[in-house]
């Protein structure tokens, strides 16, 4: 998605919006003949401060771990790309597997990847930054239930 079109679409201020995100996966060496897609939704909030999020209420925080602010709060720029700064609402990330594009299950689209991908304590929500490329659609909270 468009930088603007995305600032466009979440206006200004604190916005809940439904967020849909594409991902292609490189998995395991053996595997890359194979095309590996993750296609995620979630209800997410934008125009947040990191750090008066309430789960952060005991905890420093500093500047970006990577890249720079392009839009504060929206955009991150980084190595010439853009991406997109969410803050998910809890539990509600939805992601679909895809081998060429066939919808699979997670265990099955697991065995294309390599050991450390296939952990399941990798975040799968809170404060996301996506390229902004990836994302495919931004509108009401509903869309992404």
């Amino acid at each position: 998605m468009d930088v603007q079109d995305y600032l466009t679409a979440i206006r200004s201020g604190v916005n809940v919006i439904g967020v849909e995100w594409q991902t292609e996966v490189k998995g395991a060496a053996k595997w890359r003949k194979h095309t590996l897609t993750k296609i995620s939704r979630a209800v997410a909030m934008t125009g947040v401060e990191y750090k008066s999020l309430a789960v952060n209420e005991d905890k420093t925080t500093g500047s970006l771990p990577w890249g720079e602010w392009d839009q504060y709060p929206y955009v991150v720029t980084h190595k010439g790309q853009s991406y997109l700064r969410i803050y998910t609402v809890d539990g509600s990330v939805k992601t679909q597997y895809f081998v060429d594009g066939i919808d699979v299950s997670w265990d099955e689209f697991a065995e294309y990847l390599t050991p450390s991908q296939r952990d399941r304590t990798r975040p799968n929500g809170g404060t996301l930054t996506i390229k902004a490329s990836n994302v495919r659609i931004v509108d009401a909270p509903a869309m992404a239930m």
